[in-house]
Formats: C-alpha cells, sequence, structure tokens
C-alpha cells in the first residue's frame, strides 16, 4: 500500500504540472461490515434483604430501544430479560451466544453490548436470592464469540467488578472498533464501595439516565453527529458526579477497565439514524431538560452557548425546559412537536417562564432519602412591543423588544425581535429572534435565530437557525443550522447544518450535509453529500451521487465521479478520470493511470507476433483496467521505397489498451483477461513517417507460479491496417486475409502473446 500511495503522489504532481489543480487527502477512517448485538438485564428485586427498585427494568428497555434505534442493533439481535431468576438470566446468556454464533461469518465484524441495571454487591450481580458472581459474568462475556465485548453495569458497590484486574476510576480512555479491534471494555456506574442512586425526578438511576441522554447525543463533543464509547461515558461519568455530589447517598464515581488492541473509537450510537431530530442551536445555553408531553423526562445536559447541539427522539411532543448558568434561578420553557425523518431547530425564541425540582435515592444498600426539593424562581421575560409598521433611522436599544407584524424599514439601519412581513435597510438589517417573510439590504442581513422566507443583500445574509426559501448575496450566506430552498451568491455559501436543496457560488460552497445539487465556480465541500457536486474541486467526507469536476476528493464514495484526477478511500459506483486514486474500490473504475489499494497494478515483460521484447503496465479496479506498453524488435533497417514492416525488419511499437480481467479462483489458473490493445508500429521512437496500427483482440490467461509471479499466455486476432503505400506483415506466415483499396492495406490474421506478470 505504501508503494501505491508514493506512486499516487508522483501521478498526482505529473499532472499538476501540466496545470491540474492539487487535491487534498482523502480522509481518514474505517469502513467495517460490523453486526452489533445485545444483551438487557433489569432487576428490581434484589432480595428480601434488599430496598425493591422502582426503575431497573424500566431503564433497561430504555437502553434497549436506544440502541435498536441509534446503536445499529435490529430487534433479532437483541435480548432482553426483565426481572428475570437465576435460570432466566442464564437462558438469556445462552441465547444471546446462539445468536452471535448464528451470525458469524467470515469478513465481518461481531460486538457484543451487555447491560445490567440492578442490584449488586462486592461478589456479584444479585437476581432475587441468586447471585451472579463477577467471575462468571467475565467467564461468559469473554468466552462470547464477538470480536469487541462491552458490559455496563448499573449497580451498587459495580466497581468490584473492575478492581479484580485493576480498573481504573474516570476517564480519559480510548475504545477502539476499528477493523483490526479485539478485547472487552467493562463499565460501571459506581466505586466498588459507592451506592449508584436513582432519582424520582428523573424516573431513572443517574447513570443510565445519563449514559442515555449521551448516546442520543448530548455525548457528541465534536459534532460529527457520531457518539463514542469514550464520549458517552466521559459524560455519563461527568453528569453523574455532578449531579450525586449533594445527595445524601453522596457523590457516585464511574469505573472502568479495558483490554483492547488496535486504532480508532467505537461508535456506538449515530444521531443521523434517527427518527426524528431535536436540534438545539447556538444561542442557547445553560441546563437543558427534554420531556415527553406526559412529563417523562426524556434527555438532559449543560450546554454551553455558540454551539449545535442535535439529540435523537422518537417524534412526537415534547416540553424542552432550560435553566441558565449557575446561581441563575430563571428557568423557560418551550413546547415541539417533532415529525418522522425531520430535525427540527429550537431557538431562544420559542421559549417562556416556566419551574423544576429533584429527589433522589439509593440504587441498592442506602435506605430511600428524599433531597429537598431545588426552588426555582419564574421571572418573566420583558414585555414586547408589537406593531404594524415601522420608520426609523437608526436600532434603538428598546428596538430588540419589539415584535413588527407587517412593515419595517430603517434608512441606515433596522433592528426589531421579531418581524412578520417585511423589512428594508440601506445598511443592515438585525433580528434577535425570528423572521416569517422577507429582508432586503444594501450591506447585510442579520437573523439570530429562525429564518423563514427570502433574504437578500448586496453585502451579506447571515442567520443563526434554520432557513426556508430563498437567500441571495453578491458576497455571502452564511447559516448556523438546516437549509431547506435555495442559496445564491458570488462569494461563498456555507451551512453548517444540512442543505435540502441548491446552492450555487461563483466562489465556494460549503455544507455540513446536502440533498441536492452545489454547483460552484471554486469549490464545494461538505461532510455528506446526497445528489450531485459540480465545481472544479469537490469535497466530500461521504459522497452519495455524482461529483463533477477538474479534481473530486471524497472519503466515501457511492456512485458516479468525472473528473480529471479523482481521490478517494474506498468507492462504490464508478470513476471516469485521467488519474484514479482509491484505497478500495468495490465498482468499476476507468482511467489513463489507476492506483486502487485493491486493484490492478502489475508490470509485464512479454512477447507478441508484433514484436518479440514488450514491458508494460496494467493499472485498474477490481475488474477494468488500462494497459501501457513499449517493445522492440530488432532486426535489419526499412528498405528504401515504401515502408514495409515485417519478421525480419527492427521496428518500435507503442501499445495502449483496455482490459477486463475474470478472476477465476480454479487453482493455479487465477485469472482470464479480456484485452482490446491498438499498437503503433514505427521504425524508430522518433519517427515522423506513416505508423501502420495493429489491432487486437486477446484471451490472456494467468498461471500462478510463485509470489508475485504469473505466467501469462494468450490468443486472438490481429487486424493491421497500413496507409499511403506502405506495408505491415508480422503473422508469422500464418493464415491470413489481405485487402488493398488505394494506398491502404489491411490484414486480419491470428496473434499470440506469452511471458511473465509481476
Amino acid at each position: 500500500m505504501k508503494t501505491i500511495r508514493v506512486m499516487a503522489a508522483i501521478a498526482i504532481a505529473a499532472v499538476v504540472s501540466m496545470g491540474a489543480a492539487g487535491a487534498s487527502p482523502a480522509v481518514q477512517g474505517s469502513a467495517v461490515r460490523l453486526r452489533r448485538f445485545a444483551l438487557i438485564i433489569g432487576v428490581n428485586d434484589g432480595g428480601p434483604s434488599r430496598a425493591h427498585l422502582r426503575y431497573a427494568t424500566s431503564d433497561a428497555r430504555t437502553m434497549a430501544h436506544v440502541l435498536e434505534t441509534l446503536g445499529g442493533v435490529d430487534a433479532g439481535d437483541l435480548v432482553l430479560v426483565a426481572e428475570p431468576t437465576r435460570a432466566a438470566l442464564d437462558a438469556g446468556f445462552t441465547d444471546i451466544e446462539a445468536r452471535l454464533r448464528a451470525g458469524l461469518r467470515a469478513g465481518a465484524r461481531s460486538e457484543l453490548v451487555v447491560y445490567y441495571s440492578g442490584h449488586s454487591d462486592d461478589e456479584g450481580l444479585l437476581v432475587g436470592s441468586d447471585r451472579l458472581s463477577y467471575d462468571e459474568l467475565r467467564k461468559r462475556v469473554q468466552s462470547a464469540p464477538a470480536d469487541l465485548r462491552v458490559v455496563i453495569l448499573d449497580s451498587c458497590g459495580s466497581g468490584a467488578f473492575t478492581r479484580r484486574k485493576g480498573g481504573v476510576r474516570r476517564p480519559p480512555f480510548m475504545l477502539d472498533a476499528s477493523i483490526d479491534t479485539r478485547g472487552h471494555a467493562f463499565l460501571t456506574s459506581s466505586a466498588a464501595t459507592e451506592a449508584a442512586q436513582e432519582s424520582d425526578r428523573i424516573a431513572a438511576s443517574f447513570f443510565t439516565y445519563y449514559l442515555v441522554s449521551g448516546l442520543r447525543g448530548a455525548a457528541d463533543v465534536n459534532q460529527d453527529r457520531r457518539v463514542t464509547l469514550q464520549e458517552a461515558f466521559q459524560f455519563a461519568s461527568q453528569e453523574t458526579l455532578a449531579r450525586t455530589e449533594h445527595t445524601q447517598g453522596g457523590p457516585q464515581h464511574a469505573a472502568y477497565e479495558f483490554d483492547l488492541s488496535g486504532t480508532g473509537d467505537m461508535v456506538i450510537t449515530d444521531v443521523r439514524t434517527t427518527q426524528a431530530g431535536l436540534v438545539l442551536t447556538p444561542e442557547l445555553s445553560g441546563r437543558i431538560a427534554v420531556r415527553e408531553a406526559n412529563g417523562a423526562l426524556v434527555a438532559e445536559l449543560r450546554k454551553p452557548a455558540g454551539n449545535t447541539v442535535e439529540l435523537g427522539v422518537d417524534p412526537g411532543e415534547y416540553v424542552v425546559a432550560i435553566q441558565g448558568a449557575s446561581g441563575d434561578a430563571v428557568t423557560f420553557e418551550a413546547r415541539v412537536t417533532l415529525a418522522s425523518g425531520q430535525h427540527t431547530p429550537l431557538a431562544r425564541a420559542a421559549f417562556h417562564p416556566g419551574p423544576a425540582r429533584e429527589v433522589a435515592v439509593a440504587r441498592g444498600d442506602a435506605p430511600e432519602a428524599a433531597v429537598e426539593p431545588v426552588a426555582t424562581v419564574a421571572v418573566a421575560a420583558p414585555p414586547r412591543e408589537t406593531l404594524k409598521y415601522r420608520l426609523g433611522f437608526f436600532p434603538r436599544d428598546s428596538d430588540g423588544n419589539t415584535e413588527v407584524d407587517g412593515f419595517s424599514f430603517g434608512f441606515v439601519a433596522d433592528r426589531a425581535a421579531r418581524v412578520r412581513g417585511f423589512q428594508m435597510s440601506l445598511a443592515y438589517n438585525h433580528i434577535d429572534e425570528q423572521l416569517v417573510g422577507t429582508q432586503l439590504a444594501i450591506g447585510a442581513n442579520f437573523v439570530m435565530a429562525g429564518f423563514r422566507g427570502a433574504q437578500i443583500a448586496v453585502g451579506a445574509n447571515i442567520a443563526g437557525g434554520d432557513s426556508r426559501g430563498l437567500q441571495a448575496a453578491v458576497a455571502a450566506n452564511v447559516v448556523d443550522g438546516d437549509v431547506r430552498g435555495l442559496q445564491v451568491a458570488s462569494g461563498l455559501n456555507a451551512v453548517r447544518g444540512t442543505l435540502t436543496g441548491l446552492q450555487v457560488a461563483a466562489g465556494a460552497n460549503l455544507a455540513r450535509a446536502t440533498h441536492g445539487l452545489q454547483v460552484a465556480g471554486g469549490a464545494n465541500v461538505a461532510e455528506q453529500t446526497y445528489g450531485m457536486q459540480v465545481a472544479p474541486v469537490n469535497y466530500a467526507t461521504s459522497a452519495n451521487g455524482l461529483q463533477l469536476g477538474v479534481v473530486n476528493v471524497a472519503g466515501d464514495s457511492t456512485g458516479g465521479r468525472l473528473g480529471v484526477i479523482n481521490v478517494a478511500r474506498r468507492t462504490a459506483g464508478f470513476s471516469v478520470s485521467v488519474v484514479n486514486v482509491a484505497e478500495h474500490d468495490d465498482g468499476e473504475s476507468y482511467a489513463l493511470i489507476n492506483l486502487v489499494g485493491n486493484g490492478i497494478h502489475e508490470a509485464a515483460l512479454f512477447s507478441t507476433d508484433s514484436t518479440l521484447s514488450n514491458f508494460a503496465f496494467k493499472l485498474g479496479g477490481r475488474h477494468l483496467y488500462t494497459l501501457l506498453g513499449i517493445g522492440y524488435q530488432p532486426g535489419d533497417d526499412l528498405a528504401p521505397g515504401p515502408q514495409h514492416y515485417g519478421r525480419g525488419t527492427r521496428h518500435w511499437a507503442l501499445e495502449g489498451g483496455l482490459g477486463w480481467r475474470f478472476r477465476t479462483g480454479a487453482g493455479p489458473l487465477t485469472q482470464l483477461d479480456l484485452e482490446a490493445v491498438n499498437t503503433t508500429i514505427q521504425s524508430d521512437l522518433g519517427a515522423v513517417d506513416s505508423k501502420p496500427q495493429v489491432a487486437s483482440l486477446r484471451l490472456v490467461a494467468g498461471l500462478h507460479l510463485a509470489p508475485y509471479m504469473t505466467l501469462i499466455a494468450g490468443v486472438g486476432g490481429n487486424v493491421a491496417i497500413a496507409t499511403q503505400g506502405t506495408d505491415v506483415d508480422l503473422g508469422f506466415g500464418l493464415p491470413q486475409s489481405v485487402s488493398h483499396s488505394g494506398g491502404t492495406t489491411v490484414r486480419i490474421y491470428p496473434g499470440f502473446i506469452i511471458g511473465l506478470q509481476i
């Protein structure tokens, strides 16, 4: 592979020296065929000497639901065991092991997640009056036929499970799910001597509740909409410690043990696959709680200002409460309805005053005890002034509390909290919360939260939230959220969320994800594309559709790419270019220079009926390849007069063609190649005389001799065409058909090839 990368660099440098633009390196990553299994256990009954838990089984069902909807676990690969006997628990392990063995297949990875919510002590898990010792649990998990095994225990004293092999409290640590990872990761909700606590306010244990919140997207630190186990554990352990420091049960410290090999992060949930997405926009900050309409708490997190957080939840109606920074007693609430398949942004303008409280009890050994509710004081927002229309020269501070339901005009600049209708200015328009209608400006338009309608500016359009409709600017359009509609700019279009529609720019288009078309005079850049990119330079981390440009770069590409230089990490589809570079190609590639990691990259020394000695490169994808070669035939110089090439005359041959490889896998016969090759015959390499052409179609067999060495031999048919009174007769005296027309001679005769390939 190192050789391939060096050859790729040389090839790209050569093209750039002829005037083509360079390409950025392909995005690194590992695409792994993966099947994930889960055993989920919930036990409220820990025996006659233990307090009956309230939320252990509901925690288990919540974890199962999240793994099915966001964690890539199919319903048939999940076993849920609620309130089991010891025999039922053993049957659950036997069931998941059988499903693992039935799912084994070559080249595929399997992962096992075991989650337990209930009672435990320093010796094992408590199931009614029975116990599953930690040694038994460890043995059953490690004997499971999975590449990676993850155990999550939410129970009192569960840290004793990790201490048996030196488990360490509190991260950071790295988990790995790349193609070569093997081993296990054990996570526990409490240290060996601590109680795991549950809360009536959240109707769950603290650790599971915050772990689930993290898996829904609250733990997505790098905002790639995928949550790794490292991110989820750090979020859950930090939030659990913060929320239990002042409970009667005392601080609760999560612990872990891991034994892994490989590189990379284990992605445990993907928010992009959610049924509905709640997008918390950048202007929101503080502690945010999301509840279903019936009051059930779904997720909770502390959100800093300036970043976007998306939570993956089920479709339905939710109440979102937000409390400000530490010490701020003000609480606000908003209602939002989430539709299936939609990513709905929630802006500051949607909130109104509202309340909160907390009760916590110990899970397991400690007696149930309540914490005094935390009182909160609701402070009303400043009153709003609603106007039908407004005229002014300059914006005032009080304009931030003005709602205009009609027309707003500023000779120099204009500002309002919300506008439903029309706004116009010579310098800039500024809306603190939401625009529903139209903005016009010579300078710039700013909407700090929601935007629906049309923005037109000579300078720039900037929207801090969702955009629907049309944006047009001479310089730039920037949206910190999703766009549904059209962006047109002579400079730059930038979308931090998902674009659904069309981006057109003379300069560049930037988007996290696109569903539609990007057209640019400079470059298109996106994390994910579903549709088409058209520009001199196109880049996508994941391209699903068509890239059309001079330079096309993708991490994973599914679809087609047409360009001068195509670079990708992994492709599935087709690629047409002068230079094509890929680490792995599951489609087909046609290029003058093909550098594909799992493709064809060979050199051959051989003889043909045209020339005695030949050297050629074969470069291609899985099946289709190009052939470029040169040959030399020793012999006598051409006689004076019209050129007549024969077996005894000295000549050179320049070869170029296409081949299609059939991989046989039949013993030493490894391949059959069907090649269409055109050979130019000339007296010397600098000759300017007439150059006869020999077109050949041949079938070539490959016989494996030794590592990296194959004997090739084949037969075919040739058509030789010579013009201007010349002739080329290289057929070894074999039967042939000859025809003359004026100064053109055409010969049809059989041919052969034999040689070695490495």
